[in-house]
């Protein structure tokens, strides 16, 4: 078989590969992943975390108050001592500079974290990921940090301690973290950000941004920032790893991401042909990944994690797994409320049937347009897919193609019955091939944002449409 993966050269060299044997192979050193492997060491088990990024992966690199007292980079600081192979791993492999390993693993944790969407805006301004503008410069002193999470106001405060003038929107109704901005409220206040919800992006043109701000009752109000460009703090869970492994994923609008299925420790569920539950496996989800975001919830995952994997493998005593399992569960239930519904849908189906049911995607949390009245309303200049530079209007074409005609789309209810019967294109008809680009940040950006423009269910545009929704047509 011809190899077109992103290391190739690597892998043609004669004995490149060398196999390593481990009792646990961790994908990333998030926080969740880095606890995992602390609290594994103390049953005496070979543990091996392969990660390319930071330790810590984004909460290493704002230096910002999280929603306790305690920064997410002093959490990172604990465990500053863990070992960790430099190297990305693709499913198959890790791919360490010129050096290859063939893992051999008894269980496989995938701490791979998330990453910030590239959000579509009319008119095209510089949009840079947060995780990049922290790493590095920006690329302008003005900037518009798109995300009211404690992540987008994190972002923004370390921006703007940087010296950069930083205002905050969002198109959520509210605030998507209430209780973090009532914690940090005084210290945007002080930086001079402005944080500004219910806000549609509506052109971008001469460094001005214009803002079309929802004030309730009051109606609306234009808001016109001069920018040098926009931060993304839209994050969405990295499922490159996931999708290499053949896991199915599944959208989730707590996260406004694709997840895969997987039991309140964070094993991951395989699955039947209906995409009922059908037991678990020995590949494992945490941080990000489990839908853990605030820092010091994903450390708490991570110990109980490995409590349950050294019950599995009998280091441990399968009742305080159990006991573990209780207390975490209780405390996300006080703590982060929509992780704890979250936790009952993943691990246990809507209303506890074992099967997971995604939604439409009727408006894209993070995309910083409500939902469009019409095709006419959408800017089809807008690129989808930063990888190979697949435009919205390139999206709608092929779309009309496969419904052998013009589609024209209106949320009435005399068209929802027609939405949910026009055939989706799937990835390999939007042109997508075998990169590391492509299915990390194509992948959910197109399976999200074309979901939310045409009513649908993002998994649809992954793995095709089920045969019975096409008995009508438009």
């Amino acid at each position: 078989m011809e190899c077109r993966s992103w290391h190739c050269d690597v892998l043609r060299r004669p004995g490149s590969c060398s196999e390593e044997e481990f009792d646990v192979l961790i994908i990333g050193a998030g926080i969740g992943g880095l606890a995992a492997a602390r609290e594994l060491s103390r049953y005496d088990l070979k543990v091996g975390i392969v990660n390319e990024g930071p330790l810590g992966g984004h909460h290493a690199l704002d230096r910002q108050p999280t929603v306790t007292d305690e920064t997410a980079a002093s959490i990172v600081e604990r465990y500053r001592t863990e070992d960790v192979i430099r190297g990305v791993f693709d499913g198959e492999v890790v791919v360490s500079g010129d050096r290859c390993i063939r893992p051999r693993y008894r269980h496989l944790i995938l701490n791979t974290g998330g990453l910030e969407m590239y959000t579509p805006i009319p008119g095209s301004p510089k949009v840079v990921p947060a995780s990049e503008a922290l790493m590095g410069e920006p690329g302008g002193r003005r900037l518009l940090v798109w995300g009211t999470t404690e992540w987008g106001l994190r972002t923004a405060m370390a921006l703007a301690e940087r010296g950069h003038d930083v205002v905050v929107a969002d198109n959520s109704a509210y605030l998507r973290d209430v209780r973090y901005y009532q914690k940090v409220r005084d210290r945007l206040q002080k930086l001079g950000i402005e944080v500004i919800h219910s806000a549609i992006a509506k052109r971008f043109k001469d460094g001005v941004m214009e803002l079309s701000v929802n004030l309730g009752k009051r109606g609306w109000e234009r808001r016109s920032l001069k920018i040098d460009g926009v931060v993304s703090a839209v994050r969405t869970v990295n499922i490159y790893v996931p999708l290499r492994l053949g896991l199915k994923v599944f959208y989730s609008f707590e996260l406004n991401s694709l997840v895969p299925r997987r039991n309140s420790f964070g094993e991951i569920l395989m699955l039947d042909g209906k995409g009922k539950s059908a037991g678990g496996s020995n590949i494992y989800a945490a941080g990000e990944l489990y839908g853990a975001t605030y820092a010091h919830i994903e450390e708490a995952q991570g110990r109980l994690l490995a409590v349950y994997l050294a019950s599995k493998m009998g280091r441990e005593d399968p009742d305080k797994a159990a006991k573990a399992l209780e207390d975490f569960r209780a405390r996300i239930a006080l703590e982060a409320n929509w992780l704890y519904n979250l936790d009952l849908r993943l691990s246990r189906g809507t209303d506890y049937t074992d099967l997971y049911v995604e939604p439409n995607v009727i408006d894209v949390p993070g995309w910083p347009y409500f939902w469009p009245n019409g095709l006419d309303e959408i800017d089809g200049d807008q690129i989808v897919c930063p990888c190979t530079g697949l435009k919205i209007s390139d999206v709608i074409k092929i779309v009309e193609r496969i419904n052998k005609g013009r589609v024209e789309i209106k949320v009435t209810s005399d068209s929802v019955n027609k939405l949910r019967h026009i055939k989706m294109p799937t990835l390999a008809e939007l042109g997508g091939g075998p990169s590391p680009c492509f299915e990390t940040l194509c992948v959910p950006n197109l399976a999200i944002i074309i979901g939310a423009i045409f009513a649908q269910k993002p998994s649809y545009v992954l793995y095709g449409k089920p045969k019975q929704l096409y008995e009508s047509a438009l």
